[in-house]
């Protein structure tokens, strides 16, 4: 289980060095009770080949990377695919997919079992201090994404005031987001 959480963190440092900031779109984490997928807007400078090959580094955001670097986040530039497929087979899990469209959409994809999955979203919402109220409109979101605040407040049995708090809390932390118009859009649960 260690070997996992060691290639997700790579996985994710390496989302932080390269993301496009300029878009304004989280890097997001789905976890499934199969696998856990990392996405992120970024760019591959030569191209998907590329990166699973040797080859120097060319991060989007070479401050980011250097300060990883010197913090000893990462052991060094250009092998942040290289490591996490060496962690898998170590494991013995197989090795990721990456999905990398339209210039800017990239997508590592490890595969697990529940165990491992459950454990890494009780960690994230350890994290951000995610209390049960919160876990329950999550939850909530998850099942129903169209789902408007009044009907939470009433699911839950808590005051609209309140649940709005409660959102605004997953907002800022990046826990949830709202896509599109109060009337029509969306929850999308990270």
């Amino acid at each position: 289980m260690e070997s996992q959480t060691l290639e997700w963190k790579e996985s994710w440092r390496d989302a932080i060095c390269h993301r496009d900031y300029s878009t304004g779109i989280p890097i997001q984490i789905k976890v499934f009770p199969d696998k856990v997928i990392i996405y992120n807007d970024g760019y591959l400078p030569r191209g998907l080949d590329d990166l699973l090959t040797t080859h120097r580094s060319e991060p989007h955001n070479p401050m980011i990377a250097g300060v990883f670097f010197r913090a000893g986040m990462i052991e060094s530039w250009g092998r942040g695919i290289e490591h996490i497929k060496k962690v898998c087979k170590s494991a013995g899990k197989p090795e990721p997919t990456i999905a990398f469209k339209n210039g800017n959409e990239f997508a590592v994809t490890f595969y697990s079992d529940a165990d491992i999955t459950t454990n890494i979203t009780t960690n994230i919402t350890t994290k951000f201090d995610v209390n049960e109220t919160q876990k329950r409109i999550m939850f909530i979101m998850s099942e129903n994404p169209n789902v408007k605040i009044k009907k939470i407040a009433a699911e839950l049995g808590i005051a609209e005031r309140n649940i709005k708090s409660h959102i605004n809390l997953l907002k800022t932390s990046g826990m949830v987001e709202r896509v599109g118009a109060n009337k029509n859009g969306q929850w999308v649960v990270k």
